[in-house]
């Protein structure tokens, strides 16, 4: 897991560094960081849906009650979509929205690396969500930190002021607030690749046609939004400003976060000696 983690880290770090090289202005290299990370991103929260429609099977609903099931979820996501952007409109409804999706969303980048690091003790299975309060205090830790380094930038500094009237910590000039977010969010995302590719490894031992399988399908549950969001860069440009906005990735990405908890499940307590 160290080695995922040093290549994972390594990439995003080619990549920024790339990426400064080419777009030398921030507003043209938000465009690319975007065009990258949040396609990717998508492709995840999409893997993880598909990847437990077999524990979804296994509940017993059947034929209508699937479909009553499906009906009541889109509605309610909608709903709660709807109920979203509005807040975002609001100055005072904004920090009380966005707090706790980004908590959500940097708490679950930061446990899934350390639930990573011990599936490779547990067959490559990603186990359920610990309760030890140890690992969630390393992983909102970790979040606090992440969130300061987002205030160190410019814009950041720009949302303390109007938020809480003086900028938190002292502001550095090397890093933009969509060179972080994409770098955290591409990070999580070649993790899970890097732990596909060692389960297609393993599995290969077994069954060559399953890991085929399991490879064709991560890829393209990557590939496709990548193909997808450039085509809507291209031809549909006022969807794409709408669909590759980071707070509509936030909203998915908090509903991602509480699905995958729930499919992993709560670690069983230990028995009483």
């Amino acid at each position: 897991m160290p080695r995922n983690r040093v290549l994972a880290l390594a990439f995003v770090a080619a990549f920024l560094g790339l990426l400064r090289w080419l777009a030398p202005a921030p507003a043209e290299r938000a465009v690319w960081l975007y065009l990258v990370a949040l396609p990717l991103g998508y492709g995840h929260l999409i893997g993880a849906v598909v990847f437990s429609r077999s524990r979804r099977r296994s509940s017993g609903a059947q034929g209508a009650s699937r479909l009553l099931v499906a009906a009541f979820v889109a509605s309610s996501l909608l709903t709660l979509f709807a109920a979203f952007t509005w807040a975002l409109r609001s100055t005072v409804l904004q920090p009380l929205v966005l707090a706790p999706v980004l908590v959500l969303f940097g708490w679950h980048i930061v446990e899934n690396d350390l639930a990573l690091g011990r599936s490779y003790r547990d067959g490559l299975r990603l186990p359920p969500v610990t309760r030890a309060v140890r690992h969630h205090g390393i992983a909102l830790a970790l979040t606090a930190g992440v969130g300061l380094a987002t205030f160190s930038t410019r814009e950041g500094a720009l949302f303390s002021r109007v938020y809480f009237g003086a900028a938190l910590v002292p502001v550095q000039p090397w890093l933009t607030l969509d060179e972080l977010t994409a770098a955290f969010l591409l990070y999580h995302t070649l993790s899970w690749l890097l732990f596909f590719e060692d389960r297609v490894r393993a599995l290969q031992r077994s069954s060559g046609a399953q890991a085929a399988r399991l490879r064709r399908r991560v890829l393209a549950f990557h590939a496709i939004p990548l193909v997808v969001n450039a085509a809507l860069y291209y031809w549909l440009p006022a969807v794409h400003f709408y669909v590759a906005a980071p707070a509509f990735y936030l909203f998915w990405s908090s509903l991602h976060t509480l699905h995958t908890a729930m499919v992993r499940g709560l670690e069983p307590r230990a028995a009483p000696a």
